[in-house]
């Protein structure tokens, strides 16, 4: 399934970052811009097998997996877009320590506790 990227972009990082993120990628190399929003986003981000839901997650426990605190994130919050809830991530963080030791793990429970601070700061803000 093909969808265009920036369309299924919007779902993941929000529609409100969509902008700004590709300003940024393309600033950073306009290549890896392309393989971002055309691959990653275009083709397997907007793939049928997975529900975004379980997409989201299963990035955020590679993520934590690779110690990419960053990157990381930015996938809290799209879980979270997508459904998950607090308790679901920290159970996929918890599966981290296991395979990936405890310190990604709590490397990455900080990262969601940040992210998920900003992530409830952004929808209050935009809420009347």
């Amino acid at each position: 399934m093909s969808e265009p990227g920036p369309e299924v972009m919007a779902r993941f990082v929000g529609a409100e970052n969509v902008e700004r993120g590709r300003d940024y990628l393309e600033q950073l190399d306009p290549e890896l811009h392309r393989y971002i929003i055309d691959f990653v986003y275009g083709e397997v981000y907007a793939g049928d097998a997975l529900d975004p839901k379980t997409r989201a997650l299963c990035t955020v426990a590679m993520l934590a997996t690779l110690d990419q605190q960053l990157q990381l994130g930015v996938y809290v919050q799209a879980a979270r877009r997508q459904g998950a809830t607090e308790q679901e991530i920290r159970e996929v963080l918890r599966q981290v320590a296991v395979y990936a030791g405890f310190p990604n793990a709590w490397n990455a429970i900080a990262t969601m506790k940040t992210a998920l601070e900003r992530f409830h700061e952004t929808v209050q803000e935009s809420q009347p």
